[in-house]
């Protein structure tokens, strides 16, 4: 602190003054605060998914053990006694998230649906959704969800017009097709997880275009796939990945080993890099007249 003394014949002088100043926990940042709990030199999780009220954890192996440090209670020593420094995650981020998750392993079930662990707050993984200016109830327990493809979906949107039929064969909650019910004359909707298509019937009636959306639950077979009385040979957009070094070659070469009619004309774009050396594409093609 500096002090200015004018008291002596008006001779200005300046004065050091030691001084205390005590910063408490809500002063810090979340990295601030996990530097100091976590040993030394490990990778700090600064950022995390946001699924509304939910923040989505993917820590790495050597976090885990460390877990309970960076969402929940922890008493820490420090000089003088104890201090608590609890929720980190869920107090530097309020009031907006509610619950903090971390996915504990790989997903292998058919539903794709992911293995999460609640680390803190309130348990329960059903929250709402707005996209598109539509709201979606989805519960993250249950059904499959994927925040990183709004760009994508909205790629997609951005090509319907309003004479279109749109069969979406993994349809989810309804992103796509409750969005494209509002655009296009009909919706055809399949998912082959039930707890999906029973949050896609509640999305459809929240967002008042049930009538527009014809729903079904499992996989499509010669007797239950959608027909459509007036309909050109229709354009596909399907969705794999690869690891390959040229992924587009790749995709494109299993695609013709499953429809060896299409051999040209196949439109192939990168939606996104999912991890090191692999990529999700797209690949868009007209659906040949010997498999319509």
């Amino acid at each position: 602190m500096l002090l200015l003394d004018e008291r002596e014949n008006r001779a200005s002088t300046i004065e050091l003054v030691r001084c205390k100043l005590a910063l408490f926990y809500d002063y810090w940042l979340m990295n601030e605060i996990l530097e100091v709990l976590l040993p030394e030199g490990m990778i700090i999780p600064s950022a995390f998914e946001t699924v509304a009220h939910i923040a989505h954890l993917n820590l790495r192996d050597e976090l885990l053990p460390y877990k309970n440090v960076i969402a929940k209670v922890l008493i820490i020593e420090i000089r003088d006694g104890c201090f608590p420094l609890y929720r980190v995650v869920l107090d530097k981020n309020k009031p907006k998230i509610h619950t903090v998750v971390n996915k504990f392993d790989a997903i292998h079930n058919d539903y794709r649906t992911m293995q999460l662990e609640v680390l803190a707050g309130n348990r329960s993984l059903v929250t709402t959704v707005v996209e598109n200016g539509l709201q979606f109830h989805v519960d993250l327990a249950t059904v499959y969800w994927n925040l990183r493809l709004a760009t994508e979906r909205q790629r997609l949107l951005s090509g319907f017009i309003g004479n279109d039929v749109i069969c979406d064969v993994f349809s989810g909650v309804g992103l796509i097709v409750i969005t494209a019910a509002k655009i296009v004359k009909r919706v055809y909707a399949n998912d082959l997880n039930p707890f999906t298509i029973e949050y896609l019937e509640r999305n459809s009636v929240l967002n008042k275009l049930e009538r527009k959306i014809k729903m079904h639950s499992g996989e499509y077979t010669e007797d239950n796939q959608p027909r459509d009385k007036e309909f050109n040979f229709p354009m596909i957009h399907v969705y794999g990945f690869s690891k390959a070094r040229d992924p587009e070659f790749d995709f494109h070469e299993r695609i013709q080993i499953a429809l060896p009619e299409v051999a040209v004309n196949v439109d192939m774009r990168r939606v996104r890099l999912v991890a090191p050396g692999k990529y999700m594409l797209c690949a868009s093609f007209i659906l040949p007249e010997l498999r319509v």
